[in-house]
């Protein structure tokens, strides 16, 4: 008749198989930034975030699928967060450019090797939270939105960091 016990860890692997997850999932969760800036990114890599090719998915009728922040082609994660000339404005602001051919996960990968910091990851959710803000700032508040912008916003964020961060990072925060 076999095992009679149940095993839930067992069924799960049975039914969603030995797929490999990328291990910036892992250390998103380790890191000291506030639950809704890891949330947030957990959305983005999981491209949940709700930007207009999403929302259209929905049924959602707006007068405009375009980029909230430039407005040249439809907004997606990718788009919104690494190809829009704003983003890659902000990603420049940390002397990083983004490789047009690259998934989103190969970018926070080089991403990682070019700061070669400890709290790479931090950076990275703190830099998609603010063109977050920015992007949202514009389209519901109206107002205007600039690199310089996103800029202070992600430093902000990071002085605030600071005082949730390890105390080794401390230093190499500053």
């Amino acid at each position: 008749m076999g095992n009679q016990y149940f095993f839930h860890q067992k069924a799960y692997k049975c039914l969603i198989g030995q797929e490999e997850v990328d291990p910036i999932f892992k250390k998103l969760w380790k890191t000291c930034c506030q639950n809704k800036h890891k949330v947030s990114f957990w959305f983005l890599l999981k491209d949940r975030v709700s930007t207009r090719n999403i929302l259209r998915r929905r049924n959602m009728v707006l007068q405009n699928y375009n980029c909230a922040l430039c407005s040249q082609v439809e907004e997606t994660s990718v788009h919104l967060f690494l190809k829009c000339d704003f983003a890659v404005e902000c990603w420049a602001k940390l002397g990083f450019f983004y490789n047009q051919h690259e998934d989103i996960f190969s970018f926070f990968r080089h991403l990682r090797l070019h700061l070669n910091v400890p709290f790479f990851l931090e950076v990275s959710i703190l830099m998609c939270w603010a063109i977050w803000i920015c992007r949202n700032d514009k389209d519901f508040k109206g107002l205007h939105s600039s690199p310089k912008m996103c800029w202070n916003i992600f430093k902000k964020e990071l002085a605030l960091l600071m005082h949730r961060a390890h105390s080794t990072l401390i230093p190499s925060l500053q």
